[in-house]
C-alpha cells in the first residue's frame, strides 16, 4: 500500500450477513489501511448495516424519516408485525436490495395468503401512500404525481448530493422494471405513438424526469444523514418526495447499478448518455475531493477492493 492513497470497498450489501468470508478479508484489508493513515470508504463494517430492519432501526435512532420497519422469522412474528405497524405493509427480505419476492399485505386476505419459510429473516415495511398525500392536497403538481406512485434516486458520496433518476409507476413498489418509462419503451407503445397516441404522457414523464436531474436535490440533508448514520460515505438513495418538499427514505444502496447511457431506459429521448457522463465526472471530483488528504489537487491512487 506504499502508493496508496485510499481504499473504496465496492462489495455486495450487508456483507458480513451475505458474504462473511469477503467480509473477514475486506475487514483485515481495511484495519491495515486504518493502521498506515489511509483513508477507507464505505467500509467493511458500515456494508453490515444495510439489511432492511438494520437500517431502520438506525434511522429511527437518527430520526431519520424512513419507513418503519420490523424483522419476523415466521408467520406469528409476521402477523403481529403488520396489527403493530398497521396496513398496508410490505414483506420482503430482510438482505435484498432487488425487488423479487415482495409482497403487498393491504388487507386480511393478503394476510392470510402471505406464508414465510420459517426461520427466514424478512423485513415488514409500513407503506406510506406518497400518492395519496398528493391527492387530498392542492397545489402546483404535476398530475403525474396525484396520478402515480413515484421514486427518486439521488447519488450521496460525503455531503455531495446528486439526482439520478425520477421513475413513476402504477404499482406502489417502484423500480425500473414496472416504470411507466419500462412499459414506453416497449415496441407496441412506439407504435402507438406513432398514430399520435400516448405522446402527451411520455413527454411528460420526460420532462419530469429531467426536471429532477436538472434542480437542486429536495430533502439533501436528510440523504446525507441517511448515508452517514450507517456509516457510509457512498450510496444510492431511494426516497418519495412529500408535497410539501420532505422525503419519505426507503432504502441506501452502497453497491448501486448505473447502466452506461446506451442501455438506459429510453436512452437517446432521456439523454441518458449525457446524464451518465455527467454522473461519472461528478462521481469522480467527489471521490477525489473525500481521498485528497494534502493540499495537491492530484488524484494519486485509489484501490478499489
Amino acid at each position: 500500500m506504499a502508493d496508496v492513497r485510499a481504499i473504496v470497498f465496492w462489495l455486495g450489501d450487508p456483507l458480513q450477513q451475505k458474504y462473511p468470508d469477503c467480509y473477514r478479508e475486506a475487514k483485515a484489508i481495511a484495519d491495515e489501511a486504518e493502521a498506515l493513515g489511509l483513508k477507507v470508504l464505505n467500509h467493511p463494517d458500515a456494508l453490515c448495516n444495510t439489511s432492511k430492519t438494520m437500517q431502520a432501526r438506525i434511522w429511527s435512532e437518527k430520526k431519520v424519516p424512513s419507513a418503519a420497519v420490523r424483522l419476523v422469522r415466521n408467520d406469528s412474528q409476521l402477523r403481529s408485525a403488520v396489527f403493530e405497524l398497521g396496513k398496508p405493509c410490505i414483506v420482503r427480505s430482510d438482505c435484498e436490495h432487488a425487488q423479487r419476492d415482495v409482497t403487498i399485505v393491504r388487507n386480511q386476505e393478503d394476510l392470510a395468503r402471505c406464508s414465510l419459510t420459517s426461520g427466514t429473516a424478512s423485513a415488514v415495511l409500513r407503506l406510506y401512500d406518497i400518492r395519496q398525500e398528493y391527492r387530498d392536497v392542492r397545489g402546483g403538481f404535476s398530475h403525474l404525481f396525484r396520478e402515480y406512485h413515484h421514486k427518486a434516486r439521488a447519488f450521496v458520496i460525503g455531503d455531495q448530493v446528486m439526482a439520478s433518476h425520477l421513475f413513476f409507476s402504477k404499482s406502489p413498489i417502484v423500480g425500473l422494471s414496472n416504470s411507466l418509462f419500462s412499459r414506453e419503451s416497449s415496441h407496441n407503445r412506439a407504435v402507438a405513438r406513432k398514430f399520435g397516441y400516448h405522446r402527451h404522457l411520455l413527454d411528460e414523464l420526460i420532462e419530469a424526469d429531467q426536471q429532477y436531474f436538472n434542480s437542486p436535490v429536495l430533502g439533501r440533508a436528510h440523504l446525507v444523514q441517511a448515508v452517514r448514520s450507517l456509516g457510509l460515505d457512498i450510496a444510492a438513495v431511494d426516497y418519495s418526495i412529500r408535497p410539501d418538499g420532505q422525503v419519505m427514505i426507503w432504502e441506501a444502496n452502497p453497491y448501486f447499478w448505473l447502466p452506461e447511457g446506451e442501455s438506459s431506459v429510453l436512452s437517446e429521448e432521456r439523454h441518458a448518455v449525457q446524464r451518465v457522463q455527467k454522473s461519472f465526472d461528478w462521481m469522480a471530483d467527489c471521490l477525489q475531493a473525500a481521498t485528497t488528504q494534502t493540499g495537491t489537487a492530484e488524484f494519486e491512487e485509489v484501490v478499489s477492493a
